[in-house]
């Protein structure tokens, strides 16, 4: 009989989505869009946003903008996804605030077993220890996530920054549509 499929809690609460509209304008021979201002309010004090433009999945730096608030550069690759150009109004979906990842307690459990692996975590930056949170938390089947806490705990221990296999996107679409 196969084991029951159950949903593990997650390991860090779901951010709020913050949604808005802006238009995308040509500064010299870059593109960017002004973060409106309640959407800016919401989005303070982070240094990267990550969230979909026009159902495109992004991750891009939130910069200061000139005349105060925040803008947010638009590459080529966003704008292709997003089927925009300069001039257009475009609608954004952005994570907003998360809590700092904290392992949970499987992994802290598997954590006892190779210290330098935890150490090598608590080195981590929080942008790093978030996604390998997403990828162990991405499965409902229990012996999925047993073998991505394993595999989480030999790839710090050889000192990597990123799990083999996260797909972020996929976690930002989730959220968002949510």
């Amino acid at each position: 009989m196969p084991a029951a499929r159950t949903k593990a809690p997650p390991s860090n609460a779901s951010p709020a989505v913050v949604r808005f509209k802006a238009a995308l304008v040509r500064v010299g021979s870059a593109v960017s869009l002004e973060i409106p201002k309640a959407a800016g309010a919401q989005l303070s004090g982070m240094s990267r946003l990550e969230g979909i433009i026009n159902g495109h999945p992004f991750r891009a730096p939130l910069e200061a903008a000139a005349a105060g608030g925040y803008a947010l550069r638009v590459n080529q690759a966003m704008l292709k996804g997003a089927k925009a150009k300069p001039g257009d109004t475009v609608q954004l979906a952005v994570l907003g605030p998360e809590p700092d990842p904290v392992a949970p307690a499987d992994l802290q459990r598997a954590f006892a077993s190779d210290r330098a692996a935890e150490a090598f975590w608590d080195d981590l930056t929080v942008e790093c220890r978030r996604d390998y949170l997403r990828w162990i938390d991405a499965t409902e089947n229990p012996e999925t996530r047993a073998r991505r806490i394993r595999r989480t705990v030999e790839q710090l221990s050889e000192g990597k920054r990123r799990p083999c296999c996260v797909n972020f996107y996929e976690f930002m679409l989730q959220r968002v549509n949510e």
